[in-house]
């Protein structure tokens, strides 16, 4: 009898670790790659394998961060997307800056990084630069694309703080919130990064002695069979009795700790000054959204109770609270047009036209502002020069 009890317990346990790997081999090869639902893939109707814009992105493209958790690893490449030796996404570039370079630095999660985009040139960062290089022809303007994976605006003040400083920008742009109001959707504290629960445990199972049972309920804890087993039952159940689990963070928080972050990072970044552009998200913007856009969103709301009218709250706080704490704040929800295109990916990540259209409306804002007024003085002289030089070489 014992050792049927042995033998059973066994198989059973045989069984699980086979389902635990066949689990992260699929992970692997999934076709989302770091995103958890499956793109809207015919945004790419002239692409070839439109599915490795996101699949060549996994967990492996991640390296461990000891302050933010994770960042991207340096040297990655993929058909789309190329990070170079600092893990930028885009061309290489030096810490120090050169001399007469007006370098810009993008902070920001996967859609400030261009998850989405077709090419390292088509993001938002990288429309940014083109455009103004465009206005201001002869001039060296760089722009660096330091979004993250994931990263919430507690993430991004520390990377700011350890990573960016030494880059000496002239002018930060943060296009983010986002990813603040998803993490507050699971976290029971507002601020912590997306996935704390896991990282909590991690440090939990490994930072505590424990003895045999104790390691095997931290193995179950890591476990991605039972991660997603268990979510996919939680949505089942919710899905059928109509109550889903209910975030217990209220928007108004979540927005009252980004606005902390986003002042925290300007006063360190003072005198060099810090713009906020909230992303385009379906819940906000407001274009008309394509049939699959809104199927996107109705899937969303049968998940969160109220997904919509939260991040439009939490969204409105934190432009009302970056406004009120005077920072210059670019409002991005009519940018996208007023047809029912095809824009978004899935709900917060766009394509290469959308990332064109905020670059441009971004530029607009700049322009109108003062934020290239020595800029604009120094490419008229430039110009000045260049035609004098000209009139020079016809005598």
């Amino acid at each position: 009898m014992k050792r049927t009890g042995v033998f059973m317990l066994l198989i059973t346990a045989g069984l699980f670790l086979c389902l635990e790997g066949g689990m992260r081999l699929a992970l692997r090869r999934s076709t989302g790659g770091l995103l958890v639902n499956r793109p809207l893939l015919k945004l790419y109707p002239t692409i070839e394998r439109p599915e490795e814009i996101f699949s060549s992105l996994t967990p492996a493209s991640l390296q461990w961060s000891p302050y933010e958790h994770w960042s991207t690893r340096p040297n990655l490449r993929g058909r789309f997307f190329r990070t170079n030796t600092l893990g930028f996404r885009g061309s290489e570039t030096t810490v120090q800056k050169p001399a007469g370079r007006f370098r810009i630095v993008v902070l920001g999660g996967s859609a400030a990084w261009g998850l989405g985009c077709t090419a390292d040139a088509r993001t938002v960062p990288g429309r940014l630069e083109a455009r103004l290089r465009e206005q201001y022809p002869g001039r060296d303007i760089e722009v660096i694309n330091a979004g993250q994976f994931g990263f919430v605006s507690g993430q991004e003040l520390i990377y700011y703080h350890r990573v960016i400083v030494p880059f000496a920008p002239d002018l930060i742009l943060l296009f983010d919130g986002y990813n603040d109001i998803m993490a507050d959707f699971t976290n029971l504290v507002s601020g912590w990064p997306q996935n704390a629960a896991l990282l909590q445990a991690r440090y939990e199972d490994d930072a505590l002695a424990h003895h045999l049972r104790e390691s095997i309920v931290a193995f179950l804890r890591r476990s991605r069979f039972l991660d997603l087993t268990s979510r996919a039952v939680t949505a089942r159940i919710a899905g059928r009795t109509g109550n889903p689990a209910q975030p217990v963070i209220d928007p108004a928080v979540t927005a009252d700790q980004y606005v902390h972050n986003a002042t925290a990072l300007a006063r360190l970044a003072a005198p060099v000054p810090v713009w906020i552009a909230l992303q385009p998200v379906l819940a906000c913007t407001r274009k008309p959204l394509a049939p699959d856009e809104q199927a996107v969103i109705a899937a969303k709301e049968r998940a969160i109770p109220h997904y919509t009218a939260r991040v439009q709250a939490a969204y409105r706080t934190m432009e009302a609270g970056t406004r009120a704490a005077g920072l210059p704040v670019i409002d991005l929800e009519q940018v996208l047009g007023t047809e029912p295109a095809l824009m978004f990916v899935d709900e917060c990540h766009f394509g290469d036209e959308a990332a064109d259209r905020i670059a441009s409306a971004i530029v607009r804002e700049w322009s109108r502002s003062n934020v290239f007024r020595t800029l604009e003085r120094e490419s008229k002289i430039l110009d000045s020069r260049l035609r004098g030089n000209d009139n020079l070489s016809q005598r």
